[in-house]
């Protein structure tokens, strides 16, 4: 009997820390690393594969149609890429859809971006290039106010006169956290 009357407080806590979220509109950011991968290179260079990695930094902001914290959502980010002599500007827009996987604020999240690169380096022009993403992230909501997240796959796609490349993918990884509103 006792023990039932733990697992009953310890629900109790738990859905108080995070009951299922109400709130339409969230703001995050998000840092980690980012892996370059696959590149298909123009004649003047080689195909291959490559293991640089970068930081990676991201701001997204983001509205459920439902108006609560579940189902389609679209909205807009900002990523930056970088390194000591590399940088990537990278806006977009962004489509997610949060699945709810318990009785408490705790999401699976696919999310899928549309956008623009431009990228500079040391000694070199800018380059340009329409970009495609997606991902999955794991999301949790405490209070029905902050947003904790860890995106552990987002697969980025680079295509147009990159550096020279014309079709690159990187690996990101990503944790980060914000506000629902």
């Amino acid at each position: 009997m006792g023990a039932l009357l733990v697992s009953a407080e310890a629900r109790a806590d738990a859905a108080s820390l995070m009951p299922i979220g109400s709130r339409p509109m969230w703001f995050a950011i998000g840092v980690g690393p980012s892996f370059y991968g696959l590149n298909v290179d123009t004649p003047r260079a080689t195909r291959g594969f490559g293991t640089r990695g970068r930081g990676k930094l991201a701001f997204d902001f983001g509205y459920h149609f439902s108006g609560d914290s579940e189902g389609p959502a679209i909205g807009a980010t900002i990523e930056q890429t970088l390194d000591n002599n590399f940088f990537v500007f990278n806006p977009g827009f962004k489509f997610w859809y949060d699945i709810q996987i318990t009785d408490y604020a705790i999401y699976i999240t696919p999310q899928m971006k549309a956008g623009y690169a431009v990228g500079a380096c040391d000694g070199c022009r800018s380059a340009h290039a329409f970009n495609i993403a997606a991902g999955v992230e794991g999301r949790v909501i405490f209070k029905d106010r902050w947003l904790a997240f860890l995106r552990p796959v987002q697969i980025d796609t680079y295509m147009g006169d990159f550096f020279d490349r014309t079709f690159i993918v990187n690996y990101d990884i990503l944790i980060g956290g914000g506000v629902t509103f």
